[in-house]
């Protein structure tokens, strides 16, 4: 008797079982720039519908009550967003400050731009987009009241015509001026630039230490001296916050500093002064040490510096620059086990002592600089499988 066995064709080609796909690296790159855009065009929308009708009225009111402080008396604020102006013949002139005559746009524009491009300098940027506003809403303050003026002494159409032709290219040139004192203000001096934006080193970078991406550097005589001044940094520390916390931020910015005098030294001064900023700790002076491990090439300062580290395994690991300064070293010793071990001196040949008895003195042998190690004999397989003996058993 047959028995027929339905047999079921395997699924092949387009119908065969896939492996989800994972994102590409292009794809996660596309995720951060499309999450700064977002953020940017939210701060836009928000601060526009919220700030935009706060800018026309303080606007209108400030031009007013400047030039009625200059002596200017045919002008009124009466009506909210206007601009009233009574001239000598009896016409009378309605300007309205609209979304576009105020500083609004710009103001958002620089805003965005502090969060999405300048937010890796935190307080710095907080400061200069500050500045930059303020900026901003002086000049189109200057702008809106000269237009009033020309209103005012010649009519309408010149007020247009200001408002027009020479208000735009002022506001963009005021825009565009922001935008560079913002820039000027929250990127470091060129005599005390260390990093740029991303961290990395711009200017007095050692020669020894070039490598790509680590952008550009200033000739030594292009960059000016330093010189002590007042800052508002200085102040804050040094007056306003308290001496722990002060102290505190100070060695949290020094943890995160790359000190790049250490490769103008001589290889026998950067031995040693890599072996005195391992020597503080290797938290302290953290980046630092992982610069000099990354560019520097002369094998006696790196042998330093990881005999230095190797000597303070008992420092707990709590962030990932003491992680790899610890990898780096652990591999520099494996690579290289002939450097950390001490040269060995010549043997020095022991005195001979002079019997009483009158025998001649018996010449003794120079000992060894070092006993050969003998490797242990093997265990037996039985004694490998028995439990080591406790502290019961071992009486």
């Amino acid at each position: 008797m047959a028995t027929a066995v339905a047999v079921v064709p395997l699924e092949r080609g387009r119908h065969r079982y896939r492996r989800p796909r994972r994102p590409r690296r292009s794809g996660r790159r596309l995720v951060p720039v499309l999450l700064d855009l977002a953020l940017a065009v939210v701060i836009c929308a928000v601060g526009f519908e919220y700030g935009a009708g706060f800018l026309q009225v303080h606007e209108a009111r400030w031009v007013a009550d400047v030039l009625t402080l200059a002596g200017v008396e045919s002008v009124s604020d009466s009506l909210e967003r206007h601009i009233l102006v009574f001239r000598a013949d009896g016409e009378i002139i309605l300007a309205e400050v609209t979304e576009s005559c105020s500083s609004i746009l710009s103001v958002l524009g620089l805003t965005a731009l502090t969060a999405v491009v300048l937010r890796g300098r935190r307080q710095h940027a907080v400061a200069g987009l500050v500045v930059a506003v303020a900026a901003l809403l002086v000049l189109n303050h200057l702008r809106l009241a000269g237009s009033t003026l020309a209103g005012l002494v010649w009519g309408t159409p010149a007020l247009v015509l200001f408002h027009d032709w020479v208000g735009t290219v002022w506001n963009l040139a005021a825009t565009l001026g922001g935008f560079l004192l913002m820039v000027c203000i929250t990127l470091p001096t060129a005599e005390r630039a260390e990093q740029d934006v991303a961290g990395r080193h711009t200017a007095r970078r050692p020669g020894s230490w070039a490598r790509p991406g680590l952008g550009y550097r200033l000739a030594d005589e292009q960059v000016p001296s330093s010189s002590r001044r007042l800052n508002l940094t200085g102040l804050m520390y040094r007056y306003v916050l308290p001496t722990r916390v002060a102290r505190w931020m100070g060695a949290r910015r020094e943890a995160g500093r790359i000190d790049y005098r250490i490769g103008h030294l001589p290889s026998a001064e950067r031995a040693a002064r890599v072996r005195a900023l391992a020597g503080d700790g290797l938290g302290a002076h953290a980046a630092s040490l992982v610069a000099v491990a990354t560019y520097d090439d002369d094998p006696a300062v790196l042998d330093v510096l990881a005999e230095s580290i190797a000597a303070r395994q008992w420092e707990p690991v709590t962030n990932h620059r003491i992680a790899a300064l610890r990898l780096w070293a652990r591999g520099w010793l494996l690579r290289h086990p002939d450097r950390d071990a001490a040269p060995e001196s010549a043997p020095v040949p022991e005195p001979a002592a002079v019997p009483d008895d009158g025998e001649a003195p018996t010449a003794r042998l120079p000992r060894a600089a070092a006993r050969p190690s003998v490797p242990p004999a093997p265990r037996p397989r039985a004694a490998a499988l028995l439990p080591a003996p406790t502290t019961q058993d071992a009486r």
